[in-house]
């Protein structure tokens, strides 16, 4: 026995199809609106020239997404990175800001390959038992070492001031000691410090009693090794620093954006 189809069947399975299609290609559409999409600087840009995107971020629960609750702080937003070329992930992590600057609980990066290039915990769990000292994330903490006529020993605090550029532009200001013919001499430190992202730098600082300028290598901006030269403000009175110098500066911080990255091939 042949069954047929009637027309009114025939028209509503037609439609039932239809709207099904269009359900799904409008939230596709409406997904890729949603995008945000940076250079390869991570600044805002169109798809046509984007190096990664970042879907619409959501926000959940804190407790859903960290599994603890924070003080006045209700909900965060997820935030996803991809990059454009391969649609692979690049950053899974939650903020408690829509742009993600201010990230909360466990942050993971990746390679394009797929590979986990760095994991990292922002942790605001209150915990008795965790140490009280913690570098703090800003401003940065700097130990330096210089010597031209004599040894100078100077620790203090710098100021990233363009972090999320490749190239980072420091400002230091600190305070130093040195040793001139049996005595100490304390010596204030300011001083600007422009970090090439390939590995070089250049350092310019001034104290009360000399000027002086560097340049040489940095690693990750985490270590900056350099030689230039100090001259004095009077050399009458000591302490006299002057001549060719060679410096040294180690930089603390938990700020990720300060440090470089090793890039893999």
């Amino acid at each position: 026995m042949l069954l047929r189809t009637s027309p009114y069947s025939y028209f509503k399975n037609n439609l039932y199809c239809f709207l099904i299609v269009s359900i799904l290609f409008v939230g596709k559409a409406s997904a890729q609106n949603d995008s945000i999409f940076f250079d390869s600087n991570w600044k805002i840009s169109n798809k046509e020239t984007a190096t990664y995107y970042r879907t619409k971020p959501l926000k959940i629960k804190t407790k859903d997404a960290v599994g603890y609750k924070i003080k006045d702080i209700d909900s965060l937003y997820v935030i996803n990175d991809y990059y454009v070329k391969s649609n692979k992930l690049q950053f899974q992590g939650f903020s408690k800001d829509y742009d993600g600057e201010y990230l909360v609980g466990n942050a993971k990066w990746y390679n394009e390959n797929g590979s986990k290039s760095d994991v990292r915990e922002f942790n605001y769990r209150n915990n008795n038992n965790a140490p009280r000292f913690r570098i703090p994330e800003w401003p940065i903490i700097y130990l330096g070492y210089s010597i031209a006529t004599k040894s100078q020993f100077t620790g203090g605090l710098e100021f990233c001031l363009d972090c999320k550029e490749e190239n980072k532009l420091f400002l230091g200001l600190g305070y130093g000691i040195t040793s001139y013919d049996g005595s100490y001499y304390g010596l204030p430190d300011v001083h600007l410090s422009y970090n090439i992202q390939k590995a070089l730098f250049v350092k310019a600082g001034s104290s009360d009693k000399n000027a002086y300028a560097l340049a040489g290598v940095t690693f990750l901006n985490a270590i900056d090794l350099g030689f230039g030269y100090s001259t004095t403000f009077n050399k009458e009175k000591p302490p006299v620093l002057k001549g060719f110098t060679f410096g040294l500066t180690f930089r603390f911080t938990n700020n990720k954006n300060v440090y470089g990255h090793l890039k893999m091939f």
